[in-house]
Parts: C-alpha cells; structure tokens; sequence
C-alpha cells in the first residue's frame, strides 16, 4: 500500500462509524490523543492496559499513573492499540497468549484503541500479511526471540515454542457489550509499515519503537549498587 493520504484517513474514520465504534475520530497529533483519552476516562477510573510501543510513545501510561488511574486487572477502561485498521473499518490483531485482544472484545466497559496512520491498510488480508511479515519479524528479532521469523525476517510455518503469532482476531463490529473507542493520529506510532514506503520513513518507526523497547527492558533490569 503507498502512503496512506488524507483520503484515506477519511474513508478509515467514516467506516469506523459505521461499524459502531464510538466515538471514531482522527487526530493530526499524539498530544491531541492524549487528551481526548483523557476526557474519556473518569479520575477514579481503575485503567488497564494493553502491552502497546504506541501508549509507551505518546506518554500517556505515565500521565495516567501520575493521575492514579492504572491496574492490572479488573479495569473500567482498557487502553491499547491496534496491529492495523483496514479501510473498512476492522481492527486486526495477533497476540501470543491473548489477553490484550480479549480485553479489547471483552471484560472492561470502555475501550479505547490508539493507533497511528502507519497501522492503516487495505484490508483484512493485507493486514495479517503485514502483521506477520512486518511486525512480527521485526518485534521478534528486537525482543530476542528465537523464532524463525527473527532469524529469516518473514514468517513460515512456526513450530517454535516462543512463536509469538497464537491468536489472531478481526473486530468487524462494535462488540455488543462492549463500548470501543477509536482515534487515529495523524503520525506514525508503533510498529508497522509497508515495504514499499521509502527507507527513511521505515528506519525511523523502527528507531522509535527500539527506544521503546530499549526503555521497557530498563525498567526491568536489576538497580546496581
């Protein structure tokens, strides 16, 4: 797919709407995300959160902690974002154990999806390929996992036990219970992009999110001294 143009985004908003996902809006910046998620989530709100280099990018995960909303279970709004968004308004999503996606279908009673341009695609068919081609390579071989997707760059028929591609979901609709929220901004946030963009455009999503990932794998490591 080129690069996704202001029609685009249009035709992704409008089919959002029609597919029930309240509200369905586009943002041309990550501050004006953050503070649209923001009136939608009450101070008292208990908030979980979907393991996401999107919410790491624009800061919200540490604004929400700083107001006290974050938990780990049991949440009234569960924020993430989304591997891609076709033109017809579906979120398509592959997980290892699953428990970002089955939040997103059901459980909390608010969620809210984040997710930049560059998770725009054509449809459902281009969106499992780019997931599983793209993504899952490029997240594999950065958090060192030994697959052979990290080691080939592309996906093939995974046996490996630290497979990361187990379960794949396709939000058509709003589901019944749940309400789902949809923003899109108007930058590249996370991991994602076609290979036909130009070199510049991929190395510095890419940059981005190893940041990210660098900052996550900080957090974990034990304090010297």
């Amino acid at each position: 797919m080129s690069a996704v143009n202001d029609k685009d985004i249009e035709i992704v908003v409008e089919s959002l709407k029609t597919n029930r996902f309240d509200p369905a809006e586009f943002v041309e910046r990550a501050d004006a995300a953050v503070k649209m998620v923001f009136d939608m989530i009450p101070p008292e709100a208990r908030v979980g959160m979907g393991d996401s280099m999107t919410l790491r990018q624009i800061g919200i995960i540490d604004e929400l902690r700083r107001r006290g909303n974050i938990v780990r279970s049991q949440s009234d709004v569960f924020l993430t974002s989304s591997n891609a968004v076709t033109l017809d308004g579906k979120l398509v999503n592959i997980d290892m154990t699953g428990n970002r996606v089955s939040s997103m279908i059901y459980g909390p009673k608010r969620v809210i999806v984040i997710a930049g341009m560059n998770k725009i695609v054509p449809g459902v068919d281009e969106a499992i390929h780019r997931i599983k081609n793209v993504i899952a390579p490029y997240h594999a071989r950065t958090a060192g996992a030994k697959t052979p997707c990290a080691v080939d760059g592309y996906c093939t028929d995974c046996k490996s036990p630290g497979r990361i591609c187990s379960v794949t979901t396709i939000i058509e609709k709003k589901p019944r219970v749940t309400d789902l929220a949809v923003i899109i901004v108007g930058e590249d946030l996370g991991l994602g992009w076609d290979p036909d963009w130009p070199e510049e455009r991929r190395k510095k999503i890419a940059s981005a999110y190893e940041v990210e990932m660098e900052k996550r794998r900080a957090a974990f490591r034990p304090s010297q001294g």
